[in-house]
């Protein structure tokens, strides 16, 4: 028998308290969603990244979350990808913003996104990672061919891997791409 849960904020919902237990999660048509809080000064924006925020508790490294300008650097590819937390359902606002700071984002399964498209379509290839800090909060870096571990166990636990384009060349733009979350 499938696990029947029951929310009372709908996925595309705001609210402005806790609602919902933070940081639980909710399996729905093969995809799972996070209950979080937007911890950070800039909002998260829909379809676009959700990085945890910096922190040394270990019981909020999965319930705060910030846009990827607020999660520290955003050239060093290897954090920004043990960064992601996952994809924001909608727009959720700025930390004690009075439409709503606590929202869904979604942490596993398929999803069409924004994504910042590379110059060269060699760089996109279906099953590359993408890197989730960008200068611009609303869409996701382009992906990266991943790093071979030397055989040993897979680097990125968490990862957002590419699953197709809906193009496949032009200058570095936002478009829309399917990637496969998996941010568990």
């Amino acid at each position: 028998m499938a696990d029947k849960r029951l929310i009372n904020v709908p996925l595309n919902a705001l609210r402005t308290s806790d609602a919902e237990v933070i940081g639980s999660l909710y399996p729905h048509k093969g995809k799972i969603y996070r209950w979080v809080k937007n911890a950070g000064d800039t909002a998260l924006v829909g379809t676009a990244p959700a990085l945890t925020l910096p922190t040394s508790a270990i019981g909020s490294i999965n319930n705060r979350v910030v846009a990827p300008s607020g999660a520290g650097p955003s050239t060093a590819a290897s954090a920004s990808i043990l960064n992601i937390a996952g994809a924001a359902m909608t727009a959720v606002g700025p930390s004690g913003s009075d439409t709503g700071d606590h929202g869904w984002i979604q942490v596993k399964g398929l999803k069409k996104v924004s994504m910042t498209q590379s110059a060269t379509a060699s760089d996109q290839l279906v099953g590359a990672i993408s890197v989730a800090t960008d200068a611009v909060d609303s869409a996701w870096a382009r992906s990266v061919v991943p790093v071979d571990s030397g055989g040993l166990a897979p680097m990125h636990t968490k990862r957002v891997q590419l699953v197709r384009l809906h193009a496949t060349t032009g200058a570095a733009t936002a478009y829309s791409a399917y990637v496969d979350i998996q941010c568990l």
